[in-house]
C-alpha cells in the first residue's frame, strides 16, 4: 500500500466519523488498523529512498575492522647496508584511511624505541632473526595483530667505495700503487685482489697493490681493478679511472769533472732520453763566467784569481716535451800554495 492510499483511507474514515456514520466502538479499531500500516509503509518508503529509488546511496551499516593480508621485510636478502623496512598489504572494506602500529622483534625479544616502519641496521648483526608485529587502525577501531615470519640477517657484501692510482702523473718506469677505500657493515676483515691493465690488456693479477711500469711507453693507459673479499663472499669489482703514461724525462749519465787545468774548468755533460726526444742544456746555478753549450752540453769556465771559494753548479737537461733532469755539484777553489825555494 502506498502512502497516498493511506492518506485517502484516513480522509474517508475522518469523514465518516464527522457524519456519525461509523459506530463509536469501531472508531478506535479503525484508527489502530490504519495507523499501524501507515508506520510500516512510511518505514518502507525511507528504505526505498536509500536503496532502490537512489542506487548511489549505501545502506548505513556498522564499521568493519581493517585487516592485514601480507607484510614483507626489505631488502631481500636481508642485509645491513640500509634501513630494514616493512611493506604492509592491508584492506579496509569501509575504505577508511589506515595507520599502523609496529613492534620489532629481534631473536624473539622486542626492540625498545623502535615503533616505526623502519628498523635501524645498527641494532642488528649478521645471523639475527628479525620479525615485526603490526596492528592496523582505521581511525575508529584497531584490527587484529599480524606478525611476519622471522627473517635471518644475511652477510653484507664488502664494498670498494673509491679506487685510484698514485701518483696521478706518472711516466714509464715509475712504480705506482693502488689506493682503495673499503667498507663492510659486518666489520669483517677485508682482503683485496687486484687486476692491472695496460691498454685494456691484463698485465698483473693477484694481491699486489703495486706495479712497476717498466716497459710502458708514453701515451699508454693504465688502470687497476679491485675485488673485495670478506671471508664469506666477494664484493663487486671496481675499476679505477685510467691514467695516461706521461713523458719520461731525460737522464744525465755523466759525473762532473773534478780537475782544474790552467785555471780552467771543462765538463762534458752526457744525457739520454727514453723516447729519443731532442735534449737541450742550461745552467740554472753557476759562478760568474761559467757557460754551457745548449745543444752539446759542454761546460766551460775560465777561473779568475778572485773566485776563490765554494761555487754551486746546477745543470739542467730538458727534452722537447718539457721534461727536465738536473744535476747539482760544488766546486771548491782554494789558493795555490807557493812552491818553496830549493834548499829551504
Amino acid at each position: 500500500m502506498s502512502p497516498g492510499s493511506v492518506v485517502v483511507i484516513e480522509a474517508v474514515k475522518d469523514e465518516q466519523l464527522a457524519r456519525g456514520l461509523m459506530p463509536r466502538a469501531q472508531r478506535h479499531v479503525w484508527r489502530a488498523v490504519l495507523l499501524a500500516p501507515l508506520s510500516v509503509i512510511l518505514l518502507g518508503c525511507q528504505r526505498g529512498e536509500v536503496g532502490a529509488d537512489n542506487p548511489n546511496m549505501k545502506l548505513t551499516t556498522g564499521n568493519h575492522p581493517p585487516i592485514i593480508r601480507a607484510a614483507t621485510l626489505q631488502p631481500t636478502p636481508l642485509v645491513l647496508t640500509g634501513p630494514i623496512v616493512v611493506h604492509v598489504d592491508a584492506q579496509d572494506i569501509d575504505r577508511n584511511p589506515l595507520s599502523f602500529r609496529y613492534r620489532w622483534i629481534v631473536n624473539g625479544q622486542p626492540v625498545r624505541n623502535q615503533d616505526g616502519e623502519q628498523l635501524s641496521p645498527e641494532l642488528l648483526k649478521r645471523g639475527d632473526a628479525v620479525s615485526v608485529e603490526i596492528w592496523p587502525h582505521d581511525g575508529m577501531v584497531e584490527g587484529s595483530l599480524f606478525t611476519t615470519e622471522p627473517v635471518v640477517v644475511s652477510n653484507s657484501l664488502p664494498v670498494v667505495a673509491h679506487l685510484a692510482i698514485e701518483p696521478e702523473s706518472v711516466s714509464p718506469g715509475v712504480r705506482v700503487q693502488a689506493r682503495a677505500d673499503i667498507s663492510d657493515v659486518d666489520r669483517d676483515l677485508i682482503r683485496l685482489s687486484y687486476r692491472w691493465w695496460k691498454n685494456d690488456s691484463l698485465v698483473q693479477e693477484g694481491d699486489e697493490a703495486e706495479l712497476d711500469t717498466a716497459g710502458f711507453s708514453r701515451g699508454d693507459t693504465l688502470s687497476v681493478e679491485a675485488v673485495p673479499f670478506d671471508g664469506v663472499q666477494k664484493g663487486k669489482a671496481v675499476r679505477s679511472v685510467p691514467i695516461h703514461m706521461g713523458n719520461t724525462p731525460p737522464r744525465i749519465l755523466s759525473a762532473p769533472a773534478k780537475s782544474i787545468v790552467n785555471n780552467r774548468y771543462d765538463y762534458q755533460v752526457e744525457a739520454t732520453d727514453a723516447e729519443s726526444d731532442a735534449i737541450t742544456f742550461s745552467l740554472e746555478t753557476a759562478p760568474p763566467g761559467m757557460t754551457i753549450d745548449e745543444h752539446k752540453g759542454s761546460v766551460s769556465w775560465q777561473i779568475s784569481p778572485d773566485q776563490i771559494g765554494i761555487h754551486k753548479v746546477r745543470v739542467l737537461a730538458k727534452d722537447s716535451q718539457g721534461a727536465i733532469a738536473f744535476q747539482e755539484f760544488e766546486l771548491n777553489l782554494t789558493p795555490a800554495v807557493p812552491a818553496k825555494p830549493a834548499g829551504v
